[in-house]
C-alpha cells in the first residue's frame, strides 16, 4: 500500500480515537464541544461523526438548549451498536453473557455442567446463544467477538495447553466451537488474566498500576498487570503462582507436582479439608455459611487452615512481584468475612473483589471493546 495512504489512515484512526474516547466518557456532547476538546477543526469532526452515525456507533439526539448562540446539535455514543459474547468455563458451571459496548450485561445465564466434554459444552453454548440472540433481537453480524475464559495455561495463539481441573490438554476452542458461533471470531483467555484485566478496569489511574489478581476457585490462577498492561511472558504462560510449591512433598496436585499452593488454599482444598476432618459437604457456599455461623468447630478449623495457607501464597506473590495491589476474586471472595487474610503484605494492599458482576468476563469485554473501537476500525494493511 502507498505510504501516504497508510499515513492518512493512521491520522484518521488517531483522530477518530480522540473523538470516540470523549463520546464514550460523556453522556452527550455537541460537535462544537468535540472540536474544542480534541483540538480538531470542525470539518474533521463533522466528517468523522457522520461516519460514526452511519455505523450506528453514535446517535443524533437533536438540538440542545442554546446558551446564547445557535442551538447545539447533540450526539451520544450508542453502546448497543455492537455486542460481545463472554463465556467463563469452570469445573462445575459456565457463565454465558452478552455485553454491549459499555460492558453492560444485556443477557446472562449460569449453566451447570457435570461433564467437561467439549462436544457437550458446545451444545449447551449453542442453546444459550440461540436463546440470547432471539430474546435480544440482535443480528449475528453485530456480534464482534466471542471471548472464552478457562482456568488453564493458554499460549499466545489461544491454544489451551493444559486445564488440569477440567481435564483438557492441547485444545483449540476456536475449532471446537466454530459451528456454534459461525463466522464470529473466538478468542480464548486464561481465566486469571481476564480477571486481572477486569480488576484493572475499576482501578483509579490504571495505566500506572501494578497488580496481581488471584483467582481462587476450584484451583488458583493468577494474572499479572505491570504498569497497566497484562504481563503474559514470552510464551504467554506467566503467572502460574497456584503451582508454586508451599509444602515440600505435600499433597498431589492435578498438575503432577506435590504441595502446590492450590492444593492447600483453593475452594476445592477447603472442601477436601472439611472431609478429612469428618464433615463431608457438597460445594454449597450457603451451607458453609450456615456451619460457620453456627460455630461448627470443624468448619472454623478448616477456615483457619485455609487462611493460613492463603497467606503463605499471598506472601510469595508479594515478595516476587511487589505489586500495588493483590486482588482476590472467584469463589473464595464469598468467604471474605470469615478468612483471616492480611490487609497488607510487603507493602502490597490486599483486596477482595466485592461486586457481583463477573470480573473475568468484564475483563475480556474490556479488551475486545477497546480493540474494536480504537484499533480495528481502519485496517492499514488492507
Amino acid at each position: 500500500m502507498n505510504k501516504s495512504i497508510v499515513n492518512q489512515q493512521s491520522i484518521k484512526q488517531f483522530n477518530t480515537n480522540k473523538i470516540l474516547k470523549l463520546l464514550t466518557s460523556t453522556e452527550m456532547i455537541s460537535r462544537a464541544e468535540l472540536a474544542k476538546q480534541t483540538g480538531l477543526n470542525k470539518a474533521t469532526v463533522s466528517k468523522i461523526t457522520d461516519e460514526l452515525l452511519n455505523e450506528n456507533l453514535i446517535k443524533d439526539l437533536g438540538y440542545g438548549i442554546s446558551s446564547g448562540g445557535r442551538k447545539p446539535k447533540l450526539l451520544k455514543f450508542n453502546p448497543d451498536a455492537k455486542y460481545i459474547v463472554g463465556i467463563k468455563i469452570g469445573g462445575t458451571d459456565i457463565y454465558f453473557t452478552v455485553m454491549n459496548m459499555k460492558l453492560e450485561n444485556v443477557f446472562t445465564q449460569r449453566i451447570e455442567i457435570n461433564n467437561n466434554d467439549t462436544g457437550i459444552i458446545a451444545e449447551l453454548l449453542k442453546e444459550s446463544f440461540n436463546h440470547a440472540v432471539k430474546k435480544l433481537g440482535i443480528e449475528i453480524k453485530h456480534i464482534i467477538e466471542v471471548a472464552v475464559a478457562v482456568p488453564a495455561t493458554v499460549n499466545i495463539k489461544g491454544m489451551i495447553l493444559h486445564a488440569p481441573n477440567i481435564g483438557w490438554k492441547n485444545i483449540d476452542l476456536s475449532e471446537e466451537f466454530k459451528d456454534v458461533f459461525t463466522d464470529i471470531p473466538i478468542n480464548t483467555f486464561n481465566e486469571a488474566n481476564a480477571g486481572a484485566l477486569g480488576a484493572l478496569h475499576h482501578i483509579t489511574n490504571p495505566e500506572n498500576t501494578n497488580l496481581v489478581y488471584v483467582s481462587a476457585g476450584i484451583g488458583i490462577g493468577t494474572g499479572i498487570i505491570i504498569s497497566g498492561n497484562l504481563y503474559r511472558g514470552k510464551m504467554g504462560l506467566a503467572g502460574e503462582f497456584g503451582h508454586n510449591v508451599i509444602v515440600e512433598n505435600g499433597r498431589q496436585c492435578h498438575c503432577g507436582r506435590k504441595g502446590c499452593w492450590e492444593t492447600y488454599a483453593s475452594e476445592q482444598a477447603f472442601y477436601d479439608s472439611l472431609e478429612r476432618k469428618g464433615l463431608k459437604m457438597e460445594k454449597d457456599i450457603e451451607k458453609v455459611f450456615t456451619e460457620l455461623k453456627n460455630n461448627n468447630p470443624i468448619a472454623l478449623e478448616a477456615m483457619d487452615e485455609l487462611s493460613s495457607y492463603m497467606n503463605i501464597g499471598l506472601e510469595n506473590v508479594a515478595r516476587a512481584m511487589s505489586p500495588d495491589y493483590i486482588i482476590i476474586g472467584n469463589k473464595l471472595r464469598h468467604f471474605k468475612n470469615y478468612l483471616n487474610i492480611y490487609d497488607e503484605i510487603q507493602g502490597s494492599k490486599v483486596l477482595f473483589i466485592d461486586k457481583e458482576s463477573h470480573t473475568t468476563i468484564e475483563g475480556m469485554g474490556f479488551v475486545i471493546a477497546r480493540k474494536y473501537l480504537y484499533h480495528d476500525r481502519y485496517n492499514v494493511n488492507n
